[in-house]
């Protein structure tokens, strides 16, 4: 069967096509270079069916996961239903011939990881949403409890108000969280603050995340009484200690269970959950990104079909791969570039699904090159100083290195170093983002192999292939662009090397 999913919303829009067996992924934001782009109005999306290649009149149901109360013209959801089945009073839906549905938008999110796993337990935090729903908990396919934004506020959203707060108005809202996640680490904890929320549990943070109150906090930090990185620092620990056991309320702290919604890019929380829940599953796509991976699999259930094919996961973007993979010719090149500190562009293959650069769409460096960090940011990236980078290593040498155990295939832990501190790729609280890398990523484990038998590091700096404010380079001219407007010394797409 020809399934079909859209999330059709103001911000990252992404299209789900499947034959039954095969998967395309298309998220715009790739190609048209708009960060965070949505279809905001239902016909936009319309383009992809070329760009897909497939034919709506063969389609045999289609998803629209989607924020309702921007379309006055579609009866609201309904928030007790997970789904309904709905019609839409204009072209191309009135065309369609097959049964169209409306999926809660948490529903879809507890779908999402159908390619890591089989388990039914699920959590749901977001920062914006459906903006009715903040949390769900999900077990056995079912939702057994909700807040909405009145019940419990959202840390996602507060977030984004602190960033505002704090002057980065250049910024996409839904970015702001992420630059605040790395900014909380400069602050200490206010111990009169502290005294008053620590022994609040999560359910009553309405009480710690009071917006009507930031204003009033930040006239203080202008007449010298408080520290708003303090004040940040200080609610960012309340909710790493107060996160794990809200989980334990609801779900089973020995069973595995999937974990996703914007709130779950926090990477400095993800540790503290981990070290709780020890099967705990975070997919790259997480966030609003991930919600058609999610469509397609209700489908998929709904109609009874068989699994779909995981084959090359998180590789799935519908994006220009090079013609020619690189050799080992080149992959050796590259490695002796990189020993000798030099920055390079690294495209490959499909692009990753989700914000993270993955080893496909990655800029990367040496993590012993003097004053990387401010190098990468400053003439690179163009970006706040401020802003750590992540570390890819293999996965058999991770505990050399860090105080980590097992696999963090995509990026989703804040790790401790254990001896030495690679300060390109260390935070200033002494962590660094980590991905670890298995022989089947093959010209990427490549690469650090090659690396580690030259300098004896089988880890290099990793970041995503963009421009501060640009997604994620989705064809070659994207990484041409930014070779030309900073001082990255290297570029390698597929085979083919461009040097300066």
């Amino acid at each position: 069967m020809k399934f079909l999913a859209l999330r059709l919303d103001e911000h990252d829009s992404s299209v789900c096509y499947t034959d039954g067996t095969n998967l395309q992924y298309f998220k715009p934001e790739r190609l048209n270079q708009i960060k965070h782009f949505g279809y905001n109005n239902l016909y936009d999306w319309f383009q992809a069916t070329s760009f897909l290649n497939f034919n709506i009149n063969e389609l045999d149901a289609v998803v629209i996961i989607m924020d309702v109360f921007k379309h006055p013209s579609i009866k609201k959801e309904d928030p007790d239903k997970l789904y309904e089945r709905i019609d839409i009073p204009f072209k191309p839906f009135t065309d369609m011939k097959c049964p169209v549905y409306r999926v809660d938008h948490h529903y879809a999110h507890s779908l999402s990881s159908w390619m890591l796993t089989d388990t039914t337990n699920h959590a749901v935090l977001d920062g914006w949403g459906d903006l009715w729903q903040s949390t769900s908990f999900f077990k056995n396919n079912k939702k057994i409890k909700t807040f909405t934004l009145d019940q419990l506020e959202s840390f996602g959203y507060f977030l984004g108000k602190m960033g505002s707060l704090l002057g980065l108005d250049e910024s996409h809202e839904y970015d702001k969280a992420g630059k605040l996640m790395a900014l909380q680490s400069f602050g200490q904890v206010d111990d009169k603050l502290w005294k008053k929320i620590k022994n609040l549990d999560y359910e009553k943070n309405k009480e710690v995340f009071d917006f009507h109150k930031l204003e009033a906090v930040h006239e203080s930090v202008m007449v010298g009484r408080l520290s708003l990185l303090n004040f940040l620092h200080t609610l960012h620990k309340y909710t790493e200690e107060k996160m794990p056991p809200f989980f334990q309320k609801y779900l089973a702290s020995n069973e595995e269970i999937t974990y996703s919604g914007g709130v779950a890019h926090n990477v400095c929380v993800n540790s503290k959950l981990k070290k709780v829940f020890k099967k705990i599953i975070i997919p790259p796509h997480c966030a609003d990104e991930g919600l058609t991976l999610g469509g397609v699999e209700f489908l998929r259930k709904l109609h009874e079909q068989p699994k779909f094919k995981k084959n090359n996961f998180p590789f799935w973007q519908s994006d220009k791969a090079p013609p020619h993979n690189p050799t080992t010719k080149t992959i050796k090149l590259i490695a002796e570039e990189l020993a000798q500190g030099k920055t390079v562009g690294w495209y490959q293959g499909h692009g990753e699904v989700g914000p993270r650069a993955l080893g496909n769409r990655s800029i990367l460096m040496s993590p012993e090159v003097k004053n990387g960090k401010h190098i990468l940011n400053e003439k690179v990236k163009h970006r706040e100083d401020f802003r750590p980078f992540a570390a890819s290593i293999k996965l058999n040498k991770t505990k050399d290195y860090f105080d980590w155990e097992g696999e963090s295939e995509f990026m989703k832990f804040s790790v401790e170093f254990k001896d030495k501190i690679f300060k390109p790729i260390a935070h200033v609280d002494g962590t660094s983002r980590i991905q670890t890398v298995k022989p089947s990523h093959k010209y990427f484990y490549k690469l650090l192999d090659e690396f580690e038998s030259l300098t004896g590091l089988p880890m290099l700096l990793n970041t995503s292939l963009n421009d501060n404010g640009k997604p994620i380079a989705g064809e070659p001219s994207h990484a041409l662009n930014l070779f030309k407007n900073s001082e990255l010394d290297i570029l390698v797409i597929g085979d083919s090397v461009v040097k300066k």
